[in-house]
This record gives C-alpha cells, structure tokens and sequence, in this order.
C-alpha cells in the first residue's frame, strides 16, 4: 500500500472527530472521501499528511509509520492542496509556486536549472504563465487556487491529497486540471485523495469513493459498486435518483426539488 491509516481517532478537545478509521491507499487509484460537513474529511487529510497527530491508531506511509518521516522527506512524498491557502506577503506567482522545489532545494541555495524548468513548465500546464510576475496577493480567489494547485504539482509526489482543491475555480480551470491529475495517476501511477464536494464530480473522476458520517467509514469500495441511492440516503439523508449517465460516463446523482 502507498499509504494506509490503522485505527485512527482523533479529537478537537472533547469532540470525537475521527473514530476507528481504517483505510489503505493503493498506487496508481484516484480516491475521493464524500460526507456532510464536519464529518472528519479535511482532518483525516491532514493526519494523513501529518499536519495532525492522531489520539490513537497511526499512518503508515510506504510501509513505515509516518511518525518515522523527517519534514523535508513527506514533502517529497506527499503535497497537499488546502481549500483555504493564505498568503499574506506579496510574493509573486512564480515564487510561490517555486515554494513547492523547496524539499529538493539545499538549504541557502538558490533554485538549479532543473527546478526552473519543471516551475516554468507545470506553470504553463496549469494557465497561469500569463500573471506569473503579479503578486499573488493581488489575485482572485479562483486565481490564487489554480497557483496552489501549480505549487503542488511541482513537488512531483508520488501522492496528492486534494481538499475541495477545485472549490473556487470556473468549470473550465477544474475540468483541465482534473484532466491532468487523472493523467498523472494513469501515467506515472500516482496516487490522488481528495475531499469533494460535487458528488456527481466525486463519481466521474474516482476509482474509489469513501463515504463517511459523524467520524465512522459508512461504506467504501469501487465506484460503481457503492454509488448507490441506498448510500446517498443513509450518509445525506436525502432522497436521489442515482443512475449510470452515458454523457458523463459515470454514474450520477439526482435530486428533486421541493
């Protein structure tokens, strides 16, 4: 497994978030984590990428627990893009996205040719060549995301943990780099989690979907297996029409109006 959690739990204070979470990552899978909101899913990510230590269970990261990683060594390994990424110094686009060659990048040196050439390059892939000298303090919000999204992709992790990474962008901008991460798990075998919010989005892009509720795994499994308007209605509460789409290619969701 790439990376695994083993009987994770973890609170904030006397609120339970996370209970008894065991799940394990396969290589080369994009898996997305789906449930209402304060369920657990932006925290599990971020134990996940230790920004958290959990109150019990541990992670595994290629067969050693995380807890053994130095800093600099989970960055090469996993890059992370926040829903919520603040940046308060006018840096500009290009240095920002620069930030994510810093795990490869000695300490006092500046960044080699090969850093400049994978910056330039993933900038260019990502549309956001054309304002790489603004500040990005002066961007939009969905401006300013698509310039995260660029800083991690040029830490060139085997893993990519995606939280609602597309929230703030146009139709356009979330379709082409979503095009490029399945690109990426297809042909480098990567490994992308990501938290959605679009659960019809969650079902065109994943190979696996998690579902959770108050902290707990309800179900999990291939795509086509556990979307379902059984699971809609015991994780949402909602009822759905949840149907194979050609169009889509996937299987959708569908809700009535009241």
């Amino acid at each position: 497994m790439e990376i695994s959690a083993c009987n994770l739990c973890f609170s904030y204070d006397d609120l339970k978030v996370l209970k008894n979470i065991n799940l394990d990552f396969e290589k080369g899978k994009f898996y997305s984590i789906l449930g209402p909101n304060g369920c657990g899913k932006t925290t599990l990510l971020d134990l996940l990428i230790r920004h958290l230590t959990p109150e019990a269970g541990f992670i595994k990261l290629k067969g050693r627990k995380i807890s053994d990683f130095s800093r600099r060594d989970i960055a090469k390994e996993i890059a992370l893009v926040s829903q919520n990424y603040d940046i308060n110094f006018p840096f500009t686009v290009k240095e920002t996205i620069m930030m994510g060659r810093h795990p490869y990048i000695s300490r006092f040196s500046s960044p080699g040719a090969e850093d400049i050439r994978i910056v330039e390059k993933i900038m260019a892939e990502t549309g956001v060549e054309e304002f790489k000298n603004r500040k990005i303090t002066e961007l939009s919000g969905g401006e300013r995301q698509r310039c995260v999204f660029a800083r991690a992709m040029c830490q060139d992790t085997p893993l990519l943990l995606l939280d609602e990474a597309f929230s703030n962008m146009d139709i356009s901008h979330s379709l082409s780099l979503l095009n490029m991460v399945k690109n990426q798990v297809k042909m480098k075998n990567k490994t992308i989690i990501s938290v959605f919010h679009d659960i019809n989005f969650a079902s065109m892009w994943s190979d696996y979907l998690i579902f959770m509720k108050d902290g707990r795994i309800v179900t999990s499994g291939k795509t086509m297996d556990v979307m379902t308007e059984e699971t809609v209605m015991n994780v949402f509460h909602v009822e759905s029409k949840v149907e194979f789409n050609r169009y889509a290619g996937a299987k959708q969701v569908y809700f009535k109006k009241q």
